[in-house]
């Protein structure tokens, strides 16, 4: 029995080895009766009341698909917001939908948005408020015409009427696939029937009606003026359908722009020496549309020589060290000018000497970079042309809807792409008035569809009139809550610096700018007559009847004659309205004219689009913001915090961390919980939100904690009568978990109501975790488990994990809204009568007893001792305790413990012990001293608990008991 090889016994002595031998023999004996006692210990196993519960604590993904969808139709998922919107009587909480685009399949931003509007309606609805909230999509726009039309064999071949009918079966196909994936994360809504389309004929009759009240309140106008524009496109673009690449290269000169003529004062000193404007560009290919040079009033300027180049320049003073180093030469001043004598001065067009142009004031100008002289073209630049406005300038643009140069700009440049040979060939032209070219790498727009580069060019367009609202928007969104607070003053820039709007596109797969053409005059006609005679054609011919219908069906004869024109000098318009303006004016068409949502919910890039555009179109129609709060979340990353495309195949699918991937080794499912619990963790705490391996496997560890929990509390009401009288009397403990339960509910509402899902989150784990699991289930399972099954003391402690249960899938269930559900089918007392969003909140103030805390706070400061005091690796029910208490330290106690000394009461139900004795003393000034002791006897067989004698029975005298019972 031992080894020789382990132990070298030749170097025992006789009275050691004795020794030796005597306490492995007792090892042995103690091994061989603990044995016996395992195998007497399962005899008993039978009789102690186990939880149970057929609820599972985990699920392969596939079962836990198959169980999530079983959860949902058996809680009546798909009927729950019309049936609030019946039965609920609080205030209206009104989530303004922003509609997704209705294209592609969901994505992690889909699940982001849903997830997260969802979690704030249920819990609206939770507090009692009724729900409005109807899901919408944006229908229109250039990526689904795009769709629409790729792999037509010729697209000249496709009628309007063909793409448009191929767009709209693209888009009713991606609102068909993704509204399905949007019900299956349980967000809660009307999908079958109240949802709202971009394209309907209703939404088109409401949005030719407010485009003419805009108009004929002097909001909307048509100019001249340049736009960003998508040559790969062929249509204008707003701000928020650019995507900016950071490492966009663009070819930059440094250019000097002849002096037509020098100030007498200068002749003395510079003689007849050339004299130009130094000039930086990145744009050269706009140098033919250049109209004057815009200077700084505030810089001083120098005429300087620089090494290696002939003649003299005139630049910023500021900018001379620049300058140098960046030119690699010695920048010499010669005399200093004034920016008043800049006003003077003209200079010869770079590419037309007869032209003599001018220098023009502009506070823009910048001294970081450059020259501190800036080429102006009006047609290209949103500054240029607001300089060139105030300064009568023409705004002259030589480049066409592809992006080429037109022949106005003659033979040399005629027909070539502005930002390739174009640009070349511009600088071929004015090679000798360039001291240096280089390659400028930087931030440049891109068309968000095509990805391709785009311009600014000057073109006919249709405009809202910001300027002339932004006051009044700014002043709208000072009653405006946006989170995070940091959001707001970014909005408010944004909203401060835009100068209009362009709300045309040059497309076919939208709704149509109302306004029909005087062929002579080129005008647009737009009149009242004329709208209301378009809503009736939407109501006979559909949403394509201004591409299906003739000029004069278009304009009756009667309407002629009160316009005092010809049918045959008129001609229909062939622009479309802004996808943006599409959406900015849902508002009107799902709430009403007196309706303001208390939230819209997207994410942190619609600060440049939809609440934007929602924002200055309720302003201009009705003189407020469309919404009382603003609330805007983060889009998700990869792990890298790259952002997800297709070309990098970092993409993370929705429907693969619910369902799993092709290969679940690689992919495996977490279930639809965890998608959500992801969600709501992460979701609102940054701009970018990673997808990520680990914060899925938190997630997932999460969840797994709390349907443990979970588990356990259905496992010991599983046989708690209906019926069972609630009132009576808790243990302190018990009581000290309601008052905890009811402050755990509080501070998770408060945190609900923030918006602070994070910590809601981290919030119920904790509780969860320490207050609940390791806390109360561990101090209340002796009595859960071997109590008689009837007995107060264990009828007390179910009663407490009931509201414990109730209270926690109540907190829960806006973010698992599923998992709360499962929780209330598997009650034996709710099992398929009740839901929990249709249940009331059980969270009660009587819960709430400070003294009890503190109580229990005070055994809880005496445990600590006692575990302090406690013999290493001895076992806690092998041990008493001896207390003796201070005189107020002493009552508190005997709360706890009505008598001197228990193996059954409250206090040793807590301190985990055998037994306590406890005393009151009177000399100490310490407030408890504790001194343990072992106990005699041993274990009883059935509960592990209590101590028996050592001669006696196998149980306790409890224990016999209740099976004698």
């Amino acid at each position: 029995m031992i080894s020789s090889s382990s132990y070298r016994l030749k170097y025992f002595c006789n009275s050691c080895l004795k020794r030796f031998v005597s306490t492995k023999r007792k090892k042995i004996t103690k091994n061989i009766e603990k044995t016996k006692n395992i195998e007497k210990t399962k005899h008993y196993s039978g009789t102690v009341r186990l939880p149970k519960t057929e609820f599972p604590v985990w699920l392969s993904s596939e079962l836990r698909v198959t169980a999530d969808e079983h959860v949902m139709k058996a809680a009546d998922f798909s009927n729950l917001y019309s049936w609030q919107r019946k039965n609920m009587g609080g205030d209206e909480f009104v989530l303004h939908d922003g509609p997704p685009y209705a294209n592609g399949v969901p994505h992690m931003g889909h699940a982001i948005n849903k997830i997260l509007k969802d979690i704030t309606l249920r819990n609206k609805l939770l507090q009692g408020h009724k729900i409005h909230y109807k899901p919408g999509w944006d229908c229109h726009g250039l990526p689904i015409e795009l769709k629409a039309t790729a792999g037509a064999a010729v697209l000249g071949e496709l009628s309007d009427m063909d793409i448009r009918d191929r767009a709209k079966k693209y888009a009713e196909k991606a609102i068909k696939s993704q509204r399905v994936v949007f019900e299956s994360w349980g967000v809660m809504a009307d999908w079958s029937n109240d949802c709202y389309f971009t394209f309907d004929k209703d939404y088109m009759k409401n949005e030719i009606n407010q485009f003419f009240k805009l108009y004929d309140s002097g909001f909307v106008y048509q100019d001249y003026k340049p736009v960003y524009w998508s040559p790969s496109s062929k249509t204008a673009l707003a701000e928020a359908e650019l995507e900016y690449k950071e490492n966009h290269v663009s070819p930059a000169i440094y250019i000097g722009f002849e002096l037509s003529h020098k100030p007498d004062k200068w002749q003395e000193i510079i003689g007849n020496d050339l004299v130009s404007a130094l000039i930086w560009t990145t744009t050269p290919w706009t140098l033919p549309a250049n109209q004057a040079v815009a200077f700084n009033p505030t810089f001083k300027y120098s005429l300087v020589r620089i090494s290696g180049n002939a003649g003299i320049f005139l630049i910023a003073n500021a900018l001379i060290p620049f300058l140098s180093k960046k030119l690699k030469e010695t920048i010499t001043v010669v005399i200093d000018v004034p920016s008043s004598e800049i006003h003077e001065l003209k200079y010869f067009h770079p590419l037309n000497k007869s032209a003599e142009l001018r220098f023009l004031p502009a506070t823009y100008v910048t001294s970081d970079k450059g020259t501190g002289l800036v080429h102006t073209a009006p047609a290209h630049g949103q500054d240029d042309f607001l300089l060139g406005l105030k300064n009568n300038l023409e705004v002259v643009s030589f480049v066409d809807e592809e992006g080429c140069f037109t022949e106005e700009v003659g033979p040399e440049l005629s027909g070539l792409n502005v930002l390739t040979t174009g640009n070349d060939a511009v600088i071929a032209l004015v090679e000798n008035q360039i001291i240096k070219q280089e390659r400028y790498v930087h931030s440049y727009p891109y068309d968000w569809r095509t990805h391709e580069p785009v311009i600014l060019r000057a073109s006919r367009q249709w405009f809202i009139n910001t300027s002339s609202l932004k006051e009044k928007a700014l002043d709208a969104l000072k009653k405006v809550k946006i989170l995070p607070e940091k959001g707001a003053t970014g909005f408010y820039s944004l909203v401060q610096r835009r100068p209009y709007w362009c709300i045309s596109r040059q497309r076919l797969w939208g709704v149509p700018i109302p306004a029909v053409y005087n062929t002579t005059t080129k005008k647009p006609i737009v009149c009242k007559s004329l709208i209301d005679h378009y809503q009736t054609l939407i109501d006979k011919h559909g949403s394509n009847f201004w591409w299906t219908l003739t000029i004069d069906e278009l304009v009756p004869k009667e309407i002629c004659e009160e316009l005092d024109v010809k049918v045959e000098d008129l001609e229909k318009g062939k622009d479309i309205l802004d996808i943006w303006l599409d959406s900015g004016l849902s508002w009107s068409h799902v709430l009403g004219e007196d309706t303001v949502a208390d939230m819209y919910m997207e994410g942190v890039d619609q600060f440049t689009g939809w609440f934007q555009s929602s924002l200055m179109t309720s302003i201009a129609l009705r003189g407020v913001a469309p919404y009382k709060m603003l609330l805007a979340h983060g889009f998700a990353v990869d792990e890298e915090g790259k952002k997800m495309s297709k070309s990098l195949g970092n993409v993370v699918s929705p429907q693969d961390i619910v369902r799993g991937g092709a290969d679940v080794k690689k992919q495996p499912g977490y279930g639809l919980d965890v998608l959500r619990w992801w969600v709501a963790g992460h979701s609102l705490q940054h701009s970018s939100v990673p997808v990520s391996k680990t914060h899925l496997s938190d997630s997932q560890q999460c969840v797994r904690k709390l349907r443990l929990l979970l588990k356990f509390a259905l496992g010991v009401v599983s046989d708690l009568p209906v019926s069972i009288n609630r009132d009576i009397e808790l243990f302190i403990i018990d009581q000290y978990m309601m008052h905890m339960l009811y402050k755990f509910n509080d501070v998770a509402q408060q945190l609900y109501n923030n918006y602070e899902y994070n910590k809601v989150c981290a919030h119920i784990v904790n509780f969860v975790t320490n207050d609940v699991s390791a806390f109360y289930c561990h101090l209340v399972k002796d009595r859960l488990y071997c109590d008689e099954e009837d007995s107060d003391r264990r009828r007390a402690a179910q009663i407490t994990m009931d509201k414990v249960l109730q209270v926690i899938s109540r907190v829960v269930a806006p973010i698992l809204p599923v998992l709360a559900e499962e929780v209330y089918l598997h009650h034996p007392s709710k099992s398929g009568k009740e839901t929990v969003f249709k249940s009331d909140n059980i969270c009660d103030q009587s819960w709430i007893n400070q003294d009890v805390e503190e109580s229990v706070q005070m055994v809880m400061n005496l445990k600590k001792l006692v575990l302090k005091e406690s013999p290493i690796n001895a076992q806690s029910f092998e041990l008493g305790c001896l207390v003796s208490a201070s005189t107020p330290v002493y009552r508190l106690l005997s709360q706890f413990q009505k008598t001197e000394e228990s193996s059954d009461s409250q206090l040793v139900e807590i301190l985990q012990v055998s037994s306590v004795n406890l005393k009151e003393h009177l000399s100490s000034d310490e407030p408890f001293v504790v001194r343990m002791k072992a106990v005699s006897g041993k274990t009883c067989l059935r509960c592990r608990r209590n101590r028996i004698a050592a001669d006696g029975d196998e149980l306790c005298t409890r224990c016999l008991h209740v099976l004698n019972t």
